[in-house]
């Protein structure tokens, strides 16, 4: 992974190359623009010196037919005939017609022109006029704007550099944070989940929530693993107790030959692995995603919770605890049969592990499900937040993937009491 980074750009030379970037761009552009500017103010100038020169002439030419070229001052010279041009000039039968064009002279000469040819009516025969147009002045002028231009970006350079080692300090005061970061969290142990502390320096907002994302989502680590270590202290319990009717149904089994005897293991044996089937299955659905419009509605009856209790009823034995159910008749829900079972069973049990005299009622209300005990209660136990084996672990995990509400209060005389918000 370290191999991969070596090759992607910091935030500061990623900052540093796009800086670089637009200030070549802004200066590149700045030169064509001005370039740009500058010749076409030269050829709109010569345009408008041509037509002028024309229109001077044309009236010359009207008064004086017999010239064939004169100077228009300032810079504007009028000829008759191709022959007539300087030698350093040539215009061939392809140069535009009516329209101003720039041409330059021979090798020797580098001078820039521009001219017009038209046609003029002189003495009621067409002639060609061949108008050229040079301003020397305009062309020094010229070059002391590009001077001029040259000193302004000097010092745009400069401040651009200024600039550059501005957005360089702040880059990279902005970016030492991240740095920091990410170097204390490489440093650390697989097993530190300790929280992160923001990083010294100038810390961004965006730096400070990157900080509480990761603290949150190192505590949220945390709550998986203090999850999984309840798991495993306490599944091996939830599944031997099945495991040993099983094997003890089967000793016996091969100990008598009596039908009522072989019948009432074999129940042993299909209640045990029942047990065992809906825990495992209840524990998978909890790791897995579902699709809980999909899930349909079932009735729960009075008959169904004393079904449940039943079952763990043995943990009364030798208690002098009373339990009962109360109802004022069934309740509709949507979660599967087993989770079901598994969720009330583990607050029964609880109830009754923790119970050692007194009463245990169970009560269904249309919008909600209690437990209520006289045991020793949420501050007595030293198990209150797992409970009895996975308990209440298991129990908040169902309410929570079916989107119910579990909840625990001490009562007020003695106990607690459990209740599931549907």
């Amino acid at each position: 992974m370290k191999r991969h980074l070596t090759k992607v750009k910091s935030a500061k030379q990623l900052t540093v190359t796009y800086f670089s970037v637009i200030a070549f761009a802004i200066i590149t552009l700045h030169f064509s623009l001005l370039d740009a500017t500058l010749e076409d103010f030269e050829y709109i100038n010569a345009t408008n010196r041509l037509l002028h020169a024309k229109a001077v002439a044309e009236e010359v030419l009207q008064d004086q037919s017999d010239i064939d070229h004169f100077a228009i001052p300032p810079f504007t010279h009028a000829y008759l005939d191709t022959q007539l041009l300087p030698s350093q000039i040539t215009i061939t039968d392809s140069s535009p017609r009516e329209k101003t064009f720039e041409l330059k002279a021979t090798d020797s000469d580098e001078t820039e022109y521009f001219a017009l040819v038209t046609t003029l009516s002189i003495g009621g025969q067409n002639k060609e006029l061949y108008l050229l147009f040079y301003d020397d002045i305009y062309e020094v002028s010229e070059e002391q704007i590009f001077l001029n231009q040259l000193k302004q970006l000097g010092i745009s350079i400069l401040l651009l550099v200024i600039s550059f080692a501005v957005v360089f300090k702040a880059s990279d005061r902005l970016t030492n944070p991240l740095t920091q970061l990410a170097n204390d969290i490489d440093s650390r142990n697989a097993n530190d989940l300790s929280p992160i502390t923001p990083p010294a320096g100038i810390t961004s907002r965006e730096v400070l929530q990157l900080v509480d994302s990761f603290n949150l989502y190192v505590t949220q680590i945390q709550a998986l693993l203090d999850r999984e270590r309840s798991f495993n202290r306490y599944a091996s319990h939830e599944l031997r107790t099945p495991l040993m009717v099983m094997k003890g149904a089967i000793s016996l089994l091969g100990h008598s030959n009596d039908p009522m005897f072989i019948a009432k293991q074999q129940l042993r044996l299909q209640q045990a692995s029942t047990e065992m089937n809906d825990f495992v299955t209840t524990l998978l659905s909890l790791t897995q995603e579902e699709d809980l419009d999909k899930v349909s509605t079932r009735q729960v009856t009075p008959k169904d919770i004393q079904d449940i209790a039943e079952a763990h009823s043995s943990l009364l034995s030798g208690k002098s605890v009373r339990w009962h159910v109360e109802s004022s008749g069934p309740i509709d829900i949507k979660m599967p049969e087993n989770a079901f079972k598994i969720l009330m069973g583990n607050l029964i049990k609880n109830a009754f592990a923790y119970t050692e005299q007194g009463h245990v009622i169970i009560r269904m209300t249309p919008t909600s499900l209690s437990v209520e005990d006289t045991g020793m209660g949420l501050e007595n136990s030293a198990n209150t937040k797992q409970g009895y084996g996975l308990g209440l672990l298991i129990a908040a995990d169902i309410c929570r993937k079916y989107q119910w509400q579990l909840s625990h209060q001490t009562n007020q005389h003695q106990g607690c009491t459990a209740t599931i918000s549907l």
